[in-house]
């Protein structure tokens, strides 16, 4: 069966605040059918636009987003911070106050760890999809800024995406959700330690994946190039993508349903 929904495209995006962001920011380009999805492509930004800068990779990302109506993306970096650090009501009022509050990261991961007393409090989303991390942690708060600050800010300035489920859904728009490949993994009892590494065994492991993918029928079929750059990337980055486009068509699938719970609204939703 074909597609059947009013989107045409779905993007899974495993994003990077690296200054190596152009290698490590990875594309899944596919096809939501009523079988699985079709995974057309899967390049980094690097491929398409050279060793550009992170600043450029960003930038590159956002204008893609705002300029592909009909397409869902699923990117995986927090939307939001725990209620307990911010001083908002409302999360469009947040992310309007933390581009003009912090200059970077640093200052960012400092004042959070301030106002937290040195501890890293996750969202209610976080806990309850078993994210890895909190949005402050060592390890993601520099994807959280910069997803922050570089993607979701110029999209909600320019009015050019509905980011769900804080905005109201805009079939006219690009829709933005946030997914966890990790997230996903475990909700499917498949994350598999060693997946993001080198060699023979673990490219082993990348390909368990795909075929439990596909047998789980969430993959319809994968082109030959998408499936290389899935297998050979050893960062894992690749899989990730096409992760995050598995997620992102379960949640059009179930009409971006989301449980009621007025703190997803402000801090954010992780759809698995």
């Amino acid at each position: 069966m074909q597609n059947s929904s009013p989107i045409s495209f779905i993007y899974g995006i495993d994003f990077s605040g690296s200054q190596e962001a152009c290698k490590k920011i990875w594309i899944c380009e596919s096809v939501p059918t009523d079988e699985g999805l079709q995974i057309q492509k899967c390049w980094n930004i690097k491929e398409k636009y050279g060793n550009i800068s992170l600043n450029s990779s960003l930038e590159v990302l956002a204008k893609f987003i705002a300029s592909s109506p009909r397409a869902l993306f699923g990117l995986d970096f927090p939307f939001g911070l725990p209620e307990s650090l911010l001083i908002e009501t409302g999360w469009e009022t947040f992310i309007q106050r933390f581009h003009k509050q912090y200059k970077d990261p640093d200052q960012f991961f400092e004042h959070c760890h301030t106002i937290a007393g040195g501890k890293e409090p996750k969202r209610t989303t976080d806990k309850e999809r078993s994210a890895p991390w909190s949005p402050i942690n060592l390890k993601l708060y520099k994807q959280t800024y910069y997803g922050i600050n570089s993607i979701l800010y110029p999209l909600i300035r320019d009015s050019s995406a509905s980011i769900l489920p804080m905005q109201l859904f805009n079939s006219k728009k690009s829709l933005v959700i946030e997914i966890c490949p990790a997230s996903t993994l475990k909700a499917e009892k498949l994350y598999l330690n060693g997946y993001k590494r080198g060699g023979e065994e673990t490219e082993g492991i990348r390909e368990r994946i795909l075929d439990v993918l596909i047998e789980k029928k969430f993959l319809r079929e994968i082109s030959q190039s998408a499936k290389k750059a899935a297998l050979e990337n050893t960062g894992g980055d690749a899989l990730d993508s096409i992760i995050a486009a598995v997620a992102a068509h379960r949640a059009l699938k179930n009409n971006f349903g989301v449980p009621e719970n007025r703190l997803y609204k402000l801090e954010g939703y992780i759809y698995v």
